[in-house]
């Protein structure tokens, strides 16, 4: 991956783009999701370090598995915002 982190805003812009949703904020840790009766709703929660200025690659991978999508497609896709 050519990335080795993302802005949170951008990052944010992105989960929007792909339909996601604020869920609610634990700690410091905001989760987004599908929203309800939406069929693509995940069974764990996309979760962002909200206190962050970038988001780490480990955590845009774990992330990425969560949701099903390869990098290639993240790293297309992420350069729109």
């Amino acid at each position: 991956m050519g990335i080795k982190s993302v802005p949170l805003r951008k990052f944010l812009n992105w989960l929007k783009f792909r339909g996601l949703v604020y869920i609610r904020t634990t700690a410091s840790h905001d989760q987004y999701n599908y929203p309800e009766g939406d069929t693509r709703r995940l069974s764990r929660n996309v979760v962002v370090r909200s206190k962050d200025k970038d988001v780490p690659l480990f955590h845009i991978h774990t992330n990425l598995v969560t949701m099903g999508i390869d990098k290639a497609t993240f790293e297309n896709e992420i350069k729109n915002f």
